[in-house]
């Protein structure tokens, strides 16, 4: 009755021409009992994306079939079955565009799938919503973290546990008796070979993925959480790089979700993660200096993460003195980029006043970049997303120096 499926894909967004480069189907009975599972890497034809997270290697998948090769099969597996996922409607979008690619248009309706980050809050209120979280709160081990098959074993035996708070049968029988009764088109690569991932390939789980699993769920609006988890899966290696952050708005736009609405949430993240990271009482340098770079990719800037850690402390945060807020500390390097209300000259001499050490040109070496606009798109700017160098306004920049009420430098 159920395909509970799970994929690694080699970015966030199919409208941004990323692919599935590996699947897994459990299938599972009407009582969520076990059937038979299925898994094998892809060939995607293009570079890989994300390794640190998935954890899947070049050499992995040369000898691996393209989509187009094992379409059949899949197809086989998921046809007149009610598709399970979590955060399901990420696959699923992932999965239309493979067999858009085809020349074909399947009957995978996330409107008629089972989610089980959905399922977790309807359920549990105070539920979080990553899978590892959920799976947490149920006693249900994940192996192999960020591979296709150990997230959908995971997920189909989560869906098994959710399902028993339910009758029998359940009340989105009447969806799966329509979903059973859409025909399939014929599809190519009935005998491709499935290639299954070797062991030494396994994603990475740090600190920063056990503070995601503590987030909780955002209700409103409706997107939210979808939107939410993609950002919990890529920071679960404690980064966001520039190409991410750009997908990002790719998915955003394909959710319907609002410039106004991301901004909303890339708050709430960023408050919701201080939370969790004050959680134990204090935090490190380290941990700051993670939330910091996050919170910049994320649009927020240093005095937000600070406002943040104090709400989250009930103000017993101690906001770092400045300069060295956000590891800047004396004898950083930086660059002005922009037309400033003042003379570059002006901001040049405030900035040597309080002991930095400002350049001409971004290099791999610079510590931050001062910007009139911090979404530019000059050339320093752009240098600097692609070195991961953070970009901060020059409000913030003000901040730093010594005393913020200067006087012009004559």
């Amino acid at each position: 009755m159920y395909a509970v499926i799970d994929t690694e894909t080699t970015g966030l967004s199919p409208g941004h021409r990323h692919r599935v480069i590996e699947i897994a189907v459990v299938l599972l009975d009407a009582q969520g009992r076990f059937e038979q599972e299925w898994v094998t890497l892809l060939n995607p034809q293009r570079d890989l994306g994300p390794q640190h997270i998935h954890g899947i290697l070049t050499a992995d998948v040369l000898a691996a079939p393209q989509f187009e090769d094992v379409a059949a099969q899949l197809g086989e597996l998921l046809a007149g079955r009610m598709v399970v996922g979590h955060n399901v409607e990420f696959d699923l979008g992932f999965l239309r565009a493979e067999f858009a690619r085809l020349g074909v248009i399947v009957p995978l309706i996330t409107e008629r799938s089972m989610c089980t980050m959905a399922l977790a809050g309807y359920l549990y209120p105070g539920a979080k919503r990553t899978l590892g979280a959920c799976c947490s709160a149920a006693g249900i081990p994940i192996e192999g973290w960020h591979s296709a098959l150990a997230d959908t074993r995971a997920t189909a035996q989560l869906f098994s546990h959710y399902l028993r708070a339910f009758p029998s049968p359940p009340p989105w029988q009447w969806a799966y008796e329509e979903i059973r009764g859409l025909p399939w088109p014929a599809l190519p690569g009935a005998h491709g070979v499935p290639t299954v991932r070797p062991v030494h390939a396994s994603g990475r789980h740090g600190w920063m993925s056990r503070l995601v699993d503590q987030l909780p769920r955002v209700p409103d609006p409706p997107q939210a959480d979808s939107y939410l988890a993609v950002l919990d899966m890529i920071l679960a290696d404690r980064e966001i790089n520039q190409a991410e952050a750009d997908q990002l708005v790719h998915v955003a736009t394909d959710l319907g979700l609002t410039r106004s609405q991301v901004d909303e949430l890339h708050q709430v993240y960023v408050a919701d993660l201080a939370d969790a990271l004050w959680s134990g009482g204090s935090i490190t340098p380290e941990e700051r200096h993670d939330l910091d770079r996050v919170a910049a990719m994320l649009g927020q800037r240093p005095t937000d993460v600070d406002d943040a850690l104090l709400r989250a402390s009930n103000g017993r945060y101690v906001v770092p003195a400045r300069p060295g807020a956000r590891g800047f500390p004396v004898g950083s390097s930086l660059v002005f980029t922009g037309d400033m209300v003042e003379p570059r000259e002006v901001w040049w001499d405030r900035a040597v006043a309080a002991g930095f050490v400002p350049h001409e040109a971004v290099r791999p070496d610079t510590t931050f970049v001062v910007a009139a606009d911090v979404d530019s798109l000059s050339l320093k700017a752009r240098t600097a997303r692609s070195l991961g160098i953070p970009i901060i306004a020059v409000e913030d920049f003000t901040r730093l120096l010594p005393n913020p009420n200067h006087q012009k430098t004559s």
